[in-house]
């Protein structure tokens, strides 16, 4: 799967060069001045926060409109990438529920939950959500670093399943999520089984006007529910899931990682793992620009060794809602990732 670390050596330099380019390029489009933003009333956004976000009803809207120029040989490509509403709210008795659709998908049904919560220390939620595993996954879609997730997270970590999940409150710092799930079809009738606990610790002070979260988590599942890493949900068979993620802020200074790893033992042939991480810098500029650089491994089931990349980010907050991300990817050594610039365009609230 890979190639050779001699072959095609122009290719690559001019590959490299012209992500450099584009992605200075793509930069420079955006207006500059934007922190003469901050501070100043966005009506727009306050009359529609004042209608449509209250306890009890809370309405909102993701749209992604993502660009990749093409580089390095590959076409040039748009979508959009969400098309996403959402609905949820809290009513009387501690009783929750939660709908979000995504137009730009299939199927379109994202989330479907309903729960309750007498009181901060305990809460039940049952039906379609995402498994408390992974930080970034957990990140809601508008609200990530980067344009796209890091590749072990899309590749390994168990996404939406239906399911039932208990949480809860230790103290101020410490959470608690237990859950378990029948697997990524809506029609799971209980084959594919999985099990999941993270334990999570936020708001932690390290300084002043630092802070540090950091997690652990665990996954034990039986087929389909954990068989994005072998086979989809075609596998059969037993797996592990086992991950660690933190995140420290500080002023202006963003670190983050996350690790993953997943071992698989199929019925039928050889068992099976991969795993993977990222590490993220990140410093804000101005109040409303962000510089960020990630480094990207991950190795799969099929590969004897880790595929690297690093990637260049830079986002911009024109008002409230809205958002710019430019992301160039490199890949180093001998990997077969092309290099990319990706634009995406949002607006959400």
């Amino acid at each position: 799967m890979r190639q050779s670390t001699s072959s095609k050596p122009r290719a690559a330099t001019v590959g490299r060069a012209r992500a450099l380019i584009l992605l200075t390029a793509f930069s420079g489009l955006i207006p500059s001045g934007l922190e003469a933003q901050s501070g100043q009333r966005e009506p727009g956004l306050e009359a529609l926060q004042e209608l449509f976000q209250r306890p009890e009803l809370t309405l909102g809207m993701l749209l992604q409109a993502v660009v990749d120029p093409g580089l390095d040989g590959e076409p040039a490509a748009a979508q959009i990438a969400a098309a996403r509403l959402r609905m949820s709210g809290v009513l009387d008795g501690g009783f929750r529920y939660d709908l979000q659709t995504n137009f730009a998908s299939s199927p379109s049904l994202l989330d479907a939950r309903v729960g309750w919560s007498p009181n901060a220390s305990f809460a039940v939620d049952a039906g379609r959500f995402k498994t408390p595993f992974s930080r970034e996954l957990l990140t809601y879609a508008g609200s990530i670093d980067f344009v796209d997730r890091a590749r072990v997270v899309s590749a390994l970590a168990p996404n939406r399943q239906v399911g039932v999940r208990l949480s809860g409150e230790l103290d101020e710092h410490v959470t608690w999520a237990a859950g378990g799930f029948t697997g990524g079809s809506d029609g799971a009738q209980g084959e594919p089984l999985l099990g999941v606990f993270r334990l999570e610790g936020s708001g932690i002070e390290a300084g002043e006007s630092a802070l540090l979260a950091l997690a652990g988590q665990v996954a034990l599942g039986q087929d389909g529910a954990v068989g994005r890493g072998v086979g989809g949900n075609a596998f059969r068979g037993d797996a592990l899931l086992v991950g660690l993620d933190g995140r420290f802020t500080s002023g202006d200074l963003l670190v983050a990682a996350e690790y993953i790893r997943g071992e698989w033992e199929p019925t039928l042939g050889a068992d099976a793992d991969a795993d993977g991480l990222y590490f993220t810098v990140g410093w804000h500029l101005e109040e409303n620009h962000q510089v960020l650089v990630r480094w990207d491994r991950y190795r799969s089931v099929t590969d004897a060794e880790a595929d690297d990349a690093i990637v260049l980010g830079y986002n911009v907050w024109p008002t409230g809602a809205s958002e710019v991300q430019v992301n160039g990817i490199f890949p180093l050594r001998d990997s077969i990732m092309p290099y990319r610039l990706v634009v995406n365009f949002q607006i959400g609230f």
